[in-house]
């Protein structure tokens, strides 16, 4: 493995980022925010790339921030400088993210993953909450993942207790879409991503904003901004593609215009 901090490569629509500082257990420094960051918009300025899966090297996905490197006099600068460009990229990117998850995904390793609009988790994996046990509150978005995700009682007793929540768990709160067996995660991960690619770009994105747009305005409001992105997709040339495939009973080959 290389020295690299973030790996990036392609197979087809799909493209894997592999955080890569196995021996210090994935934490983030500055060297591998700086790297993960302007992959990421490698990633959003490829047209060919429609899938993109994040993952690690090393025995876990990542344990959090590198404790070993604040150069900040304000931890907020930090999170506002260097960690929210990131997560934005990747939450409001036109891409489809998934998280592969191995060992433990920690800190602001748990945000990093659970940012990402899909989580896979090898079966033996967990989300650690690891903010309780040094006096910190969680960052990055995660009490807003949690939240939405297990209800304030259940979200404000995992952070507090500092908890180590499962894949088992991952999933039962949504947190998580699928748990795999650790030895075919990898694989797994692939097949998804290659099947997802499949989708139309216009209408996964469409969707992505869709879901950010609707989970804070009623009903009403909701029906108006889907009719708005529908008049984008229904003009699309993927949409009449989509037509014709289906009434010759074929799958579409959608173009992403």
């Amino acid at each position: 493995m290389s020295d690299t901090p973030v790996l990036l490569s392609r197979d087809g629509q799909v493209a894997t980022i592999t955080l890569n500082r196995p021996e210090h257990y994935n934490a983030l420094n500055a060297p591998m925010r700086k790297a993960l960051t302007s992959t990421l918009a490698e990633v959003e300025a490829d047209p060919t790339i429609r899938v993109c899966i994040i993952g690690a090297a090393g025995k876990g996905f990542s344990a959090g921030q590198d404790l070993q490197d604040f150069d900040y006099k304000q931890i907020s600068d930090l999170l506002l400088d260097e960690y929210e460009p990131l997560l934005k990229t990747i939450h409001h990117g036109n891409k489809l993210y998934i998280a592969r998850v191995h060992g433990q995904a920690a800190g602001i390793g748990a945000a990093l993953a659970l940012t990402c609009d899909l989580v896979m988790m090898a079966e033996d994996a967990s989300v650690y909450l690891a903010f309780a046990a040094i006096a910190l509150v969680p960052d990055g978005g995660l009490t807003w993942h949690l939240l939405n995700a297990m209800g304030r009682q259940r979200a404000l007793a995992a952070i507090i207790e500092g908890k180590r929540l499962d894949a088992a768990t991952c999933l039962t709160h949504g947190l998580a879409n699928k748990a795999v067996p650790a030895e075919s995660l990898e694989q797994e991960a692939f097949d998804w991503a290659s099947s997802l690619a499949g989708a139309a770009p216009l209408a996964v994105a469409g969707t992505k904003r869709l879901l950010r747009e609707v989970a804070s305005c009623d009903w009403r409001s909701a029906v108006a901004v889907e009719a708005e992105e529908q008049n984008v997709t229904t003009k699309s040339k993927d949409f009449m593609r989509g037509v014709q495939a289906f009434v010759a009973r074929r799958t579409p080959e959608f173009e992403g215009n």
